[in-house]
């Protein structure tokens, strides 16, 4: 395993280094998948997280784990805390200007529960979808729990569901991204996804929301990959534009989009040249853009990675920094402390025997990197490899 990398892009050289991997949780005789890591105030963690077989309707659990030490070590909540009532790396999450944390849950509330829909999910429409949007204070106290409905949606019915960040422009206006599975787009021959990326917009600080715009999964009759675009995740950068980076599907590329009017109106998705599931983007304090993520067939061994972009824009993407290659689920989650970017991966079997990897435990870990970002004043690129490469630009 690489563990140094540097890149070069014009006057930018940024060293990707793999300082540790830590185990958050392990289990010796349960699975474990999906971890969202979350920040309160001071050195508190959460950590939510799957536990048991995924699509194990008798196992299958969403648990909450706390860190009072920086993540030195993790306790989980008890049953009966509003952390441990289905919060996912699934779902919206957003940390809001008044320091509170905003969190919308991946499914609508007026549908059943996800292991008595019908299979596929996505066979089972609402034509009046009413979301559940919580908040929690910077201590983790849960503020407020209310439902909201979204007005003027462009279909009659769809199946929906979230994943994404909520963003706070201010003076009560958020905006984020939902998913909505709209029965005409399924193509008829094979019964797959194709799943259009909504944006909605509140104004008054999450009570309602409506309708801004949507991306579609596919242009002039061509799929922008073999799932539409889905798990979208959202950053604003410095200029006040919104990057948008989704999944096409667990080996296809992601694809990004752009709104220089505050979502209104987006690019057509590109290809960021790299494939990956359930992206999470963040712009770091250096100006570096970075996305976490993981590629793979579910069963087999994953690539959990990090791909960088210098420009802070996502302009050029960088070859992936690979940190774990073995059992996971592809999903990762970030954040970035003390000038280091940490990223909480699974490395546990999915969709497998629990010990098919002779792993000597089931595991949620992070990966601490340094990313440290320099001038050195000439133009070029330098590969992972360590080659001098001329500009693609």
């Amino acid at each position: 395993m690489i563990t140094k990398t540097e890149y070069v892009a014009g006057r930018c050289k940024l060293i990707v280094e793999l300082e540790r991997i830590e185990v958050l949780i392990k289990s010796e005789d349960e699975v474990l998948n999906f971890p969202r890591l979350i920040r309160l105030a001071d050195e508190r963690l959460v950590l939510a997280y799957g536990r048991g077989q995924h699509g194990g309707k008798e196992n299958e659990r969403r648990l909450a784990a706390h860190s009072e030490d920086s993540g030195r070590s993790w306790h989980d909540f008890p049953p009966d805390s509003p952390w441990s009532d289905n919060l996912q790396t699934s779902g919206v999450l957003g940390y809001l200007r008044d320091g509170s944390i905003g969190y919308i849950d991946v499914f609508p509330v007026n549908q059943p529960d996800y292991y008595e829909l019908p299979v596929p999910w996505y066979k089972f429409t609402l034509d009046d979808p009413v979301w559940r949007y919580r908040r929690f204070a910077a201590d983790g106290k849960l503020i407020d729990d209310a439902k909201f409905r979204v007005k003027n949606l462009p279909w009659k019915a769809a199946a929906y569901y979230c994943y994404g960040d909520l963003l706070d422009f201010g003076n009560g206006e958020l905006f984020t991204t939902l998913g909505a599975q709209v029965p005409e787009d399924i193509p008829t021959k094979d019964n797959i996804i194709q799943i259009t990326t909504l944006f909605v917009r509140s104004t008054d600080n999450g009570k309602s929301f409506e309708y801004v715009s949507h991306i579609p999964p596919s242009r002039d009759g061509t799929p922008f990959g073999p799932e539409g675009v889905n798990e979208p995740t959202l950053a604003i950068l410095p200029d006040g534009e919104l990057l948008c980076v989704m999944r096409t599907g667990g080996r296809a590329p992601l694809y990004q989009a752009r709104s220089r009017d505050r979502g209104r109106t987006w690019s057509v998705p590109e290809s960021t040249g790299w494939p990956a599931a359930k992206p999470d983007l963040r712009l770091l304090s250096n100006g570096v853009l970075a996305c976490s993520s993981g590629r793979g067939v579910y069963g087999h061994p994953q690539v959990t990675h990090v791909m960088f972009s210098l420009d802070g824009r996502g302009e050029h993407w960088e070859a992936p920094f690979i940190f774990h290659t073995g059992p996971g689920c592809s999903y990762t989650s970030n954040m970035e402390k003390d000038g280091r970017l940490y990223v909480a991966y699974s490395d546990s079997s999915f969709g497998g025997e629990l010990n098919a990897y002779n792993r000597p435990f089931q595991a949620i870990k992070w990966a601490v990197l340094n990313v440290t970002k320099t001038d050195v004043g000439h133009k070029g690129r330098v590969s992972p490899s360590g080659k001098s490469k001329k500009s693609a630009r």
